[in-house]
């Protein structure tokens, strides 16, 4: 039988709950050992958003800023350097050390985790990550070979705005990969559109020419035109008799 206490109680709760109060359980992971990180404080929290904690590698020493929900999955166990050499040691084992494939995985690393990278503005300071299961190279060889890589082809991934991860990502031929490039010019011409580069190849004109007409103020058809023309032998170098 309901008590008054009890009916009290629930009536309590479907208040708060109708005034969309928060009731989640609040977590502290401070002095917790996930791994080789121990959490020192919490470090990240703003509504709405996954809380961060800041945490020291037992390894190193070296400080480091996790998602809480990482930590707790065992997918962040250890700072990004110590699980570098980590991953050098087993590359050593599977023999992709000195592979172009084991260079495609660490130049993706570097340019998301490296900001002294000179790509990283293009990529880590614009939020492109590399996924938890790619931090380990083995991983990404595996998906890599089993995904139609070969010697030639670039990582390319499909959504530009999104993260290195499986289901983002393919082999694609370098020419290819150019023209995917978010920083490419688009030409719309005759109904057709086609990158710079393209339209350059197209016509059979230097493309560090057209460039650079278009650069001046010119007309796409201005500078294709003018282009052309630096394409054509000059007459009377040598004079003419």
């Amino acid at each position: 039988m309901a008590t008054l206490s009890h009916f009290l109680t629930l009536n309590y709760y479907k208040g708060i709950v109708r005034k969309g109060y928060n009731m989640a359980v609040k977590i502290d992971l401070t002095g917790k050992e996930f791994g080789n990180l121990k959490v020192i404080s919490l470090a990240v929290d703003i509504p709405g958003k996954k809380k961060k904690w800041l945490c020291r590698c037992k390894n190193c020493g070296s400080e480091v800023i996790v998602q809480g929900s990482n930590l707790q999955s065992g997918h962040s166990t250890q700072c990004k350097a110590c699980q570098i050499k980590d991953t050098h040691k087993s590359n050593k084992k599977h023999g992709q050390t000195h592979t172009k494939l084991y260079y495609v995985w660490h130049s993706m690393i570097n340019r998301c985790e490296n900001p002294k990278n000179k790509s990283y503005c293009d990529y880590g300071e614009k939020g492109v990550s590399v996924c938890e299961e790619w931090n380990d190279s083995k991983n990404f060889f595996d998906w890599a070979l089993s995904h139609g890589y070969k010697e030639g082809l670039e990582i390319d991934r499909i959504d530009t705005s999104g993260n290195y991860c499986p289901e983002n990502c393919r082999w694609i031929t370098r020419l290819k990969n150019a023209n995917n490039k978010t920083n490419n010019r688009i030409i719309s011409h005759n109904g057709e559109e086609k990158t710079l580069a393209e339209w350059a190849r197209y016509y059979g004109v230097n493309y560090k020419s057209l460039h650079g007409k278009m650069s001046r103020g010119r007309s796409f058809d201005e500078a294709i035109a003018e282009a052309k023309t630096e394409n054509e032998p000059k007459e009377g170098l040598f004079g003419e008799e």
